[in-house]
């Protein structure tokens, strides 16, 4: 069984990859709606799934000047301007799977204690249907 080293998870807005990451999330979930009836055996809880939903979420060290990859302060552009870009959240090794949808920025956050370095968090929602991609050979 192979295994991924967190660091080669990256999260990519548009073509621009956030820097300073240290840690990341991609959470699909399914809205399920009550489908429970009176003929519903032994009075069990029955349950259909509906609508579904992607997040993707980045955290990691606050650096003002990311340089030519995107930084907290363009992310917090995108979403002070409600601009839709298209995400990529994934694996970066040659052969792996990433998922690609049109996404919104949902939140951003600087925080930092005064005794250690700043860092951010950005959520991004997806928008539609997510598509999965294989990384091509550079």
């Amino acid at each position: 069984m192979s295994k991924v080293p967190g660091y080669q998870i990256v999260l990519q807005f548009d073509t621009k990859t956030i820097v300073g990451y240290r840690s990341h999330d991609m959470d699909a979930s399914v809205d399920m709606a009550d489908a429970t009836t009176g003929e519903s055996t032994d009075q069990w809880k029955e349950s259909l799934p509906m609508f579904k939903g992607m997040k993707f979420s980045i955290g990691g060290l606050y650096d003002p000047t990311g340089g030519d990859n995107d930084s907290f302060d363009d992310a917090y552009d995108l979403l002070a301007a409600g601009t839709l870009f298209t995400a990529k959240y994934g694996n970066t090794a040659t052969g792996s799977r990433f998922y690609s949808a049109s996404a919104y920025i949902q939140n951003v956050k600087i925080s930092g204690a005064y005794n250690d370095l700043a860092s951010y968090t950005i959520e991004v929602e997806v928008t539609g249907k997510p598509t999965v991609g294989t990384v091509s050979a550079a």
